[in-house]
């Protein structure tokens, strides 16, 4: 093996840890779907369109490897991507809910849903 195929294809190779990466994003949304689906009822019986869900920790993720490089790398992209994937099944798309990596403190690391159901008239 080359450098270059270690560092695509070796045991924590860039491919696999993508892949495993999209799958612990689908796996987040399954895990917290109670919480999810407490917090659009809660917020749609206040009439709120616009809010943003806080989901505590990462999962199965590093939470250092997600904060990597400020945030900036494939790794949380492609968890991210695993997330808005899941989401899209429930019928909730990209363009009403964007994450962010809440890093507020250098302890906690959250995920932050953050839903915007527009009405048109």
């Amino acid at each position: 093996m080359s450098l270059k195929t270690d560092f695509f294809d070796g045991s924590t190779g860039l491919n696999q840890q993508m892949d495993l990466a999209y799958a612990a994003g689908l796996a987040y949304v399954t895990a917290n779907a109670a919480t999810l689906s407490t917090a659009l009822k809660t917020n749609a019986a206040q009439g709120l369109t616009k809010f943003t869900v806080i989901v505590t920790g990462t999962g199965t993720m590093s939470a250092a490897y997600l904060r990597g490089n400020s945030g900036n790398n494939l790794l949380l992209k492609s968890f991210f991507a695993g997330i808005t994937t899941q989401l899209a099944t429930q019928a909730v798309y990209s363009h009403e809910c964007t994450l962010a990596l809440n890093v507020a403190d250098s302890v906690n690391t959250n995920v932050n849903f953050n839903f915007n159901f527009f009405q048109t008239p």
